[in-house]
């Protein structure tokens, strides 16, 4: 378990980086869970600007019924929002077509980062799924990070996710922050770090 900073993501909470994110996540499928109070989004956001420093381009992909990230707190976060393409699923798609768009987006080799929103899908992603999703991202050399609402006693999203965190907003005063992050899953041997750095939350977030 580790505690990270939390506000606009300028750390990247819970993945190290003797080697950059480009090394450290290539060719894996992420899942970053939780409940309504974890910090789910703001790590989101700090990997996607991880990428975007490191000359990658990320995308996001959700369906129409999710609310997706406020813009005002990825510029905060340092997120070139002007840079990232947003997805947005129509109202009755089927239940497989976020996986289909994220296989056709990292396929394309466009995109070394896919940030998938699922906390309305299913809580486990059919098998065919992620194996064409990894398979895809190993050729790739892209990476595919889902958002998924569960706690940490229930599975992870599937057998082949090999990384599983769930971070957690934890306040410790007046508009500040830290994250707990507990990593549930790590087949992949990620280097994973130990920080603490309070930060302040959105403006107006008291």
């Amino acid at each position: 378990m580790m505690i990270q900073a939390v506000q606009s993501a300028r750390a990247l909470p819970g993945f190290a980086d003797p080697r950059t994110l480009t090394e450290q996540l290539e060719g894996k499928l992420v899942e970053l869970s939780g409940g309504r109070d974890s910090a789910r989004l703001t790590l989101a956001a700090a990997l996607i600007r991880r990428a975007q420093l490191e000359g990658e381009t990320a995308v996001w992909i959700q369906p129409s019924v999710a609310p997706g990230p406020y813009l005002p707190d990825l510029f905060e976060a340092g997120v070139d929002a002007g840079a990232l393409p947003f997805v947005r699923l129509p109202p009755g798609a089927e239940r497989e077509a976020p996986f289909r768009a994220a296989e056709m987006l990292v396929r394309s080799g466009a995109f070394g980062l896919v940030v998938l929103d699922v906390r309305s899908g299913p809580a486990r992603i059919p098998s065919a799924v992620q194996g064409r999703l990894l398979a895809a991202a190993r050729e790739h050399r892209s990476r595919v990070v889902f958002l998924t609402e569960k706690n940490a006693g229930t599975e992870s999203a599937g057998s082949l996710v090999g990384i599983r965190v769930e971070p957690r907003r934890i306040r410790v005063g007046r508009g500040t922050f830290v994250i707990e992050t507990n990593v549930l899953k790590n087949k992949q041997g990620v280097t994973l770090e130990d920080p603490v750095e309070h930060r302040r939350g959105p403006w107006g977030l008291t």
